[in-house]
């Protein structure tokens, strides 16, 4: 072992702006863990939970199954390829979108997972404050501080975060189920939809489970290109979707079946409350599992972010880990990070067809593999544009159906058909300039 590498046994590096090579690519069972443990978190219990609600526990599931099958077509398409070419997600979208286009897509989606980054961090402070009775602002700082600290350690502190928070998620959610089924009702597969609870499509709630991981979704070559290969990066996002998100989605729609949570149509199955009284040791347990639980999220965000911004500014992603990590902080401490939800997921709409871009151009039509010297390449854009548009159009004049659906099947059409039109044009043109 070389001297470099051996001061670098804790910080390894994290190849921001180059392919991460053969040697330092990582085993499946290690790019899994970053990626099963990601989505085993409250958020997706809560989510579950509200879906089960609203639609009953049989047509609840089913949907909740369609949106992580729909994650998996994605993020698995995106994964295979960055462990085929060891690229980050800014590496990516560089061939598809051009030399300077990247950044409008980059800078995008970076800026988006800060924003997630702080509201998690805010929620830290907010669940053990209302599960505990802690010190809200005090829970906030300490969260924030211990996410960043992970970060800052890169993708090593990752897989270990995820062996540890997939496990603890499971654990604390069974035991949740066995006290909720004790005290409330058994027959889950016959719960049906809460009377008055307002309407929920079957579309709404595909849309719903597939948007929570639109970002980082998109961003997965952030984590997948440590992959040996593209067949095992394709598999490490198969671990979260369908698997982790479906099984953490499915804990909260079981607990909200019994019947024990108050309000679920708002507070979904989040099963913090059940636990909190149940003696000192699972206390103790519940309070470490918020900071892990929410830590994971936390720092697979601000890792995309970092990786991102690090591209694009060509400082270090340690560095920018540290500063977004502050941003993001003063944002949770100030308590803006309640009115950023609800913004994320409105930009999380207009995401999908940028990975859908991406999948098409390199994998499925094979037009770009490498960098050229294009500053901007208006395909991309103008597919991405009317997609978007078709996305925001159905979310606000038909909810009912799935927008994610649809903006990625006419991100599809748009590039595909897009193509054929370049390509013709380019065909005529070197006809006239042969004559």
């Amino acid at each position: 072992m070389s001297t470099n590498k051996k001061e670098n046994m804790l910080l390894d590096p994290e190849f921001e702006t180059t392919p991460v090579p053969k040697e330092y690519r990582k085993s499946l069972a290690s790019v899994a863990a970053v990626w099963f443990g990601f989505p085993m978190v409250l958020t997706s219990a809560v989510i579950g939970g509200v879906i089960t609600a609203m639609l009953g526990f049989k047509v609840g599931v089913t949907a909740i199954l369609t949106g992580n099958l729909l994650l998996c077509l994605i993020v698995g398409s995106l994964s295979y390829l960055a462990g085929k070419t060891g690229e980050n997600f800014a590496m990516a979208a560089q061939k598809t979108f051009g030399r300077l286009g990247y950044i409008a897509v980059s800078g995008l989606l970076s800026t988006v997972v800060v924003g997630w980054f702080a509201l998690m961090t805010g929620l830290t402070g907010d669940t053990m404050a209302r599960s505990f009775g802690a010190p809200m602002l005090l829970m906030t700082l300490l969260g924030g501080v211990l996410y960043v600290a992970a970060t800052f350690i890169g993708i090593k502190a990752l897989t270990i975060l995820g062996w540890i928070a997939a496990p603890l998620y499971l654990i604390l959610g069974f035991v949740a189920i066995g006290f909720s089924i004790k005290t409330g009702n058994s027959d889950i597969f016959n719960y049906e939809p809460i009377a008055g609870a307002g309407l929920m499509s079957f579309g709404a709630a595909v849309t719903l489970v597939f948007a929570t991981f639109a970002d980082s979704g998109t961003m997965t070559a952030d984590f997948t290109r440590w992959s040996k290969n593209g067949r095992e990066g394709f598999l490490a996002a198969f671990t979260a979707f369908p698997f982790g998100k479906f099984i953490a989605e499915v804990v909260g729609a079981i607990i909200v079946a019994t019947g024990v949570i108050q309000n679920p149509v708002t507070n979904g199955g989040d099963f913090m409350p059940i636990l909190s009284g149940q003696g000192p040791l699972l206390s103790m347990l519940a309070i470490i599992f918020v900071f892990i639980n929410l830590g994971v999220g936390c720092t697979h965000c601000l890792y995309n972010g970092a990786v991102g911004f690090s591209h694009m500014t060509g400082k270090s992603m340690r560095l920018l880990t540290i500063i977004l990590g502050i941003i993001g902080i003063i944002a949770a401490v100030s308590g803006i990070w309640s009115a950023f939800q609800s913004w994320l997921e409105l930009l999380g709409l207009i995401v999908p067809p940028i990975a859908t871009i991406i999948i098409m151009d390199q994998l499925i039509l094979r037009r770009n593999q490498s960098v050229d010297s294009a500053k901007w390449k208006p395909l991309a854009f103008v597919a991405w544009g009317m997609a978007a548009i078709v996305a925001l159009v159905v979310n606000f004049s038909a909810p009912q159906l799935s927008v994610v659906a649809f903006g990625i099947g006419s991100a599809a059409l748009f590039y595909y058909f897009g193509s054929l039109l370049v390509k013709s044009k380019n065909s005529e043109s070197a006809k006239k300039n042969a004559v």
